[in-house]
Parts: C-alpha cells; sequence; structure tokens
C-alpha cells in the first residue's frame, strides 16, 4: 500500500509540475513573443507590412488610441463582430511592436452616456442599427502628446481591406507634424472647385484628398515664375499650355537636381474642352524633349489584350464591350523591381499616351508601365465621339511594347540655351545643365474618381473612398519615393479576400446560361401569343366586326396559353434560384465533408494496418 501511495503522489505531483509549467510557458509566450506572429491566410491580412512595422518603430513620443465600439453593433451585425475582432486584434499587436510608444483602450459607448456624448464631441460618427432601435458607434480617435486628435469615424465593411492602411495613417499623421512639400501645376480640377451653372462646390478628387493625407500641398497658379523653393518635389499634372516663363521655371527646378513626377497626357477624356494637351503647347513638349521623352501629341494608345469591358448603348440596345484605348494593367505590365509598385497589383488607364525616348539624349530612361505587345497607335480625335464597337472591329495591332511610364535621370541640358525668357522675374542663377530626377507617365486620366474607385456616403454623409486599382497608391508612392521618405511606400490596402468555391461559380454560370435561354424563349413565346390576342380582340373593338367562334375558341386558346406560358416563365426563374443554390449547396457539403472523411478513412486505414503487423507478429513469435 506505501508503494502505491507514494507513485500516486508522485503522479498527482507530476501533473502539478505539467500544469504549472504549462502556465509558464503560455504566460511567458504571450508576453515575450507577442509580437510574433505566424498568419496562414492566404492574404497575409494578420501579418503586418514592413511599412507598418517601420511607423509603429519610429514613434518619437506617447501616442494614445482609443477604439470606440458600442456592443449592441456586434450582437446585431455578426459581420461587425468578427471585424471587431479583428480591428482590436491588429491594434494590440500595433501596440506591441511599438516597444510601448503606442497605448491602445477599448471604449463601450452606450446610449446616453458619458462617452456617447465625448464619441460625438471627437468627430465619430453613429450609423443607425438595424430595425431603428438606435444607433452606434465603432470608430477609432487618436492623440499624441501635443493633444493633436486624428479620427477614423466609422470602421465600415466596405474599408475593411484597407484596415492596415487606415490605422498606420492615422499613427503616421499624429507622429509627423512636420510634412514634405509638394508643389502642384495642373489645370484638371483635382482639387475641387465651384460649378460655374449652378454655384455648388465640386468637391476634391479623391487622390488629392490621399496626397493632403500625408503631405503639404501647394496649388501653383496657371503661370508662375519660380517653384517654391521649399518644395520637396514638383507634380505636373495635364497642365494645359505653358508659358515661356513657366515652362522654363519647371526647367530650372528639374535642372536643380529636385524630383519632378510628370502626367503628360496628349487626351484628357475628363476635360469637356481643350482636350489635346500637346496641341500648339511647344513649351511643354519642349521640357519633356530635354527631359529625354517625346509623346505623339495626336495619338494615343491602344492595346486589346489589356482593354477594359465596358457597357455601350448600341442602337438602344446596351452591350458589353472591349475598349481598346481603356486600359487594365496587371503585375505583368509593371517594373516589379521599383518601389512604387510596393502592394500595387493593378491599374487603370486611360487614352494613355505613348512615351519614346529621344535618341542621343544621354539621358537613362527606365521603363516602369508597359502595355502588351499587341497595340495599336488610335487617333486622338475618334475618341471625341467614341464607338468602342467600330473601334474594336477596326483594331489591327501594329506589334511592339509602348511605354506608358518611366523614370529618367542623368546629366540634361537646359531647354532655353539663350537664357530666361523676357517676361520672366526668375530670380535664380540660369543653370545651363544639370543631373535631373524625373518619372513620367502617359496619362493623367487616371487620377480621376471614376477610374479607379468607388465613392460612396458613409455615416453622417461622409465620404468613403473604396478602390478598385492602384492608382491613387501608385501616385503616393512615387511622391513619398521620390521626395526621400519611404514611411507609407509599402503601406497599402490588404484585407480579407472571399474564397469562392470555384467549381460552384463555374456551375452557376453554365446553370444561369442555360435557364436564361428558356426564359428568353418563353418571354418570345409570351410576346407572340399577346399580339396574336390582340390583333383578334381588336377586330371586336366598338363591335365593328362579329367575331366567329372560331375566334372566339382562338381567343381562349390564346389566354390560356397565356396563363401557362407566365406559369412557366414564373417557375424557369424560381428554378434557376433553387438550381444554382442547390449546386453551391451540394459542392459545398462536399468541401466540407471531404477533409473529415478522409482523415477517418486514414485513421481506420492506419488501425487496420497496426492490427495486420501485430496479427503477424504474433504468429511469427508463435512459430518460433
Amino acid at each position: 500500500m506505501a508503494r502505491r501511495s507514494t507513485g500516486s503522489g508522485l503522479a498527482i505531483l507530476a501533473l502539478v509540475l505539467g500544469f504549472v509549467a504549462l502556465l509558464g510557458v503560455n504566460l511567458w509566450a504571450g508576453q515575450g513573443l507577442s509580437r510574433y506572429r505566424a498568419d496562414l491566410t492566404e492574404g497575409q491580412i494578420y501579418n503586418l507590412s514592413d511599412a507598418t512595422r517601420l511607423v509603429l518603430a519610429s514613434i518619437d513620443e506617447p501616442i494614445t488610441v482609443r477604439l470606440f465600439h458600442t456592443p449592441q453593433l456586434a450582437q446585431d451585425v455578426p459581420t461587425y463582430a468578427r471585424h471587431f475582432d479583428r480591428v482590436q486584434s491588429m491594434l494590440r499587436h500595433y501596440e506591441d511592436l511599438s516597444g510601448g510608444k503606442l497605448r491602445v483602450s477599448l471604449v463601450k459607448v452606450e446610449r446616453f452616456s458619458d462617452e456617447e456624448d465625448e464619441a460625438a464631441a471627437l468627430g465619430l460618427q453613429a450609423a443607425p442599427l438595424p430595425g431603428g432601435d438606435g444607433s452606434a458607434y465603432f470608430g477609432v480617435a487618436g492623440t499624441n502628446s501635443t493633444d493633436d486628435v486624428e479620427t477614423l469615424p466609422f470602421l465600415a465593411l466596405e474599408r475593411a481591406d484597407f484596415l492596415e492602411f487606415d490605422l498606420t495613417r492615422l499613427v503616421f499623421k499624429l507622429n509627423n507634424a512636420g510634412k514634405k512639400k509638394v508643389a502642384i501645376l495642373t489645370r484638371l480640377p483635382i482639387a475641387g472647385n465651384v460649378d460655374p451653372q449652378t454655384g455648388q462646390r465640386i468637391p476634391a478628387w479623391a487622390v488629392f484628398d490621399q496626397l493632403r493625407e500625408f503631405f503639404d500641398v501647394d496649388m501653383l497658379a496657371p503661370t508662375f515664375d519660380a517653384v517654391p523653393e521649399d518644395a520637396d518635389l514638383l507634380l505636373v499634372v495635364a497642365p494645359g499650355k505653358l508659358t515661356d516663363k513657366t515652362a522654363y521655371a519647371i526647367d530650372q527646378y528639374a535642372l536643380s537636381g529636385k524630383p519632378v513626377i510628370v502626367l503628360a497626357d496628349p487626351y484628357s477624356e475628363v476635360l469637356p474642352t481643350g482636350r489635346e494637351g500637346f496641341k500648339d503647347n511647344a513649351a511643354y513638349a519642349g521640357l519633356l524633349k530635354s527631359w529625354g521623352l517625346e509623346v505623339d501629341p495626336d495619338k494615343v494608345v491602344g492595346d486589346i489584350d489589356n482593354s477594359r469591358q465596358v457597357q455601350f448603348i448600341n442602337q438602344g440596345q446596351p452591350v458589353v464591350v472591349n475598349y481598346v484605348t481603356w486600359l487594365a494593367l496587371g503585375p505583368q505590365s509593371f517594373e516589379r523591381t521599383d518601389a512604387i509598385f510596393n502592394q500595387i497589383s493593378s491599374l487603370m488607364m486611360a487614352s494613355s499616351g505613348a512615351l519614346k525616348p529621344v535618341e542621343g539624349s544621354g539621358l537613362a530612361v527606365q521603363p516602369l508601365i508597359a502595355s502588351s505587345q499587341r497595340t495599336a497607335m488610335i487617333e486622338a480625335k475618334e475618341l471625341r465621339n467614341p464607338n468602342p464597337i467600330k473601334l474594336l472591329q477596326s483594331y489591327l495591332p501594329e506589334g511592339g511594347q509602348r511605354m506608358l511610364a518611366a523614370r529618367v535621370s542623368g546629366d540634361s541640358k537646359s531647354g532655353f540655351s539663350g537664357g530666361k525668357p523676357a517676361d520672366s522675374a526668375y530670380a535664380g542663377e540660369h543653370k545651363a545643365e544639370g543631373a535631373i530626377n524625373v518619372l513620367a507617365v502617359g496619362d493623367a486620366d487616371m487620377l480621376f474618381d471614376s477610374f479607379w474607385a468607388e465613392v460612396n456616403q458613409g455615416p453622417g454623409g461622409q465620404a468613403q473612398v473604396i478602390p478598385r486599382a492602384g492608382n491613387a497608391n501608385l501616385l503616393v508612392n512615387a511622391v513619398q519615393d521620390m521626395a526621400g521618405g519611404e514611411a507609407l511606400s509599402g503601406l497599402r490596402g490588404r484585407g480579407v479576400e472571399q474564397r469562392p468555391f470555384t467549381l460552384v461559380n463555374q456551375l452557376r454560370a453554365d446553370a444561369n446560361a442555360r435557364f436564361r435561354q428558356q426564359e428568353q424563349l418563353l418571354n418570345q413565346n409570351l410576346e407572340d401569343t399577346q399580339k396574336k390576342l390582340t390583333s383578334l380582340l381588336s377586330r371586336a373593338k366598338d363591335g365593328e366586326v362579329t367575331l366567329t367562334e372560331a375566334d372566339q375558341k382562338a381567343i381562349e386558346d390564346f389566354r390560356t396559353e397565356l396563363f401557362s406560358t407566365r406559369k412557366k416563365l414564373r417557375d424557369v426563374q424560381r428554378n434557376l434560384r433553387a438550381d444554382i443554390d442547390a449546386l453551391g449547396a451540394r459542392v459545398k457539403a462536399l468541401n466540407i465533408a471531404l477533409m473529415p472523411l478522409l482523415i477517418g478513412l486514414g485513421g481506420l486505414a492506419l488501425l487496420w494496418n497496426r492490427r495486420r503487423r501485430a496479427s503477424a507478429a504474433k504468429v511469427k513469435g508463435a512459430g518460433q
């Protein structure tokens, strides 16, 4: 008995020690390994980018971030419950990576509470709860040591893919009081303007708002004598016709070695008048030539392989057709080694010009964006009243890639060999040559909201931008890279991806096509029957014609057929939905059940194999 008691005591002690060890390891791991994570999701939605880590590591003074939330929102809307968990988890990870410089707290907002008043005072937006049962808060407010406040008014599901971007942007702004200064010259209304007919304010383009988030933006007058000396970068976006003195100011700024980004668009999709950007614009063309580039002023790039599908009204009927001058470009079109393409997987361009190196310039031209091989140069005048079908039918590939964006570097000579123009008030000393740092793009329309994003009204009437392509990110990347900062060059939208069942989608499409064909035939039959019935009934209008018994029977037959056809049509429409749902359910069930079934079969096979080996060993032992 003593031995048994001793053995039992040792076993209990071992269990206790094992439990303590397990608890200790968990506590140590929770503290010591909190900043290390393994993200097994395909989109790497929990693995923060290097840009975010850089921003968090560079925090100089304490920053406090508070997450305001109404618990009832998560209870009533399960998708927001999952979104809240992700936001909270990401903020805690930020806190761990900041080394104690970022403090995170949760604030529960109940109705008629002090927290509700505080959330409203900070500018957070309330969204109505389902069923009209009050409203809910779900936003972030951040403050720094100088009491600056930055907010994310409402963390909408539509912005879930850009959660890291939004949170890191908030921290970056609180940690960086001083911003790089970007001077912008453009004739496009990117900063917003006033409608001359209605007097209403037209909002700024979303890309302009994004630039203002990170940079100090200075809009230049159409004619100026010098770029501000404190400008870290000059952005020239479809500037229209340049005067010699303005072109000279740009020329001298570039020769000083400061970075210049130019969007040289030969045809504007945005402006209703003055579409041709290089027509009678010798000063503008001369600038580009001095930088080793030229653009055909009369033609734009057509690319059948990268063309976007658009809906076009043809003879009163909507049709979907490839518009060869509107391009949807993927990674295969980018120079992926360049930093400006960090986290960018797609771009949209519209009627872009083709950049061509000037022979003998001596400048290094590095292509950044290129078309496919099956391109053609299309006359810009054909786009004034565009017909995508006609353009597609007459499209003949000329062959060869077209350069849509490029970096230019090296020693350049001034385009003004005779010195500054007579009407210029430029006060600096004339530079005849110098090393330049220029990035050129053949399209400016790509910055317009409609070409790359959806802008919707969120809670409280605030605009929510849902990017569909990386156009704005490309510009911010380029400015950030060329202006000498890298903090946000790798930070872009990345989030939860939909993981559809590919087979279900294929079956869905096949079922849709099959039922739509039946639906079309029944609709045609319905229309024909209705016409015949209307024709017979019109003969008896006002008693002018007496219908025969055969006519009356035909009317009854037509009415019966009419009712029968309508019933068949309703059945087809109902069956379409039912078949699609059934297909999805069967394939989902197969996917869900297949893995456990395989594991179970594998376990049975392993058990059978072990028993077989045990039986063989017994037989062998008995034989010995």
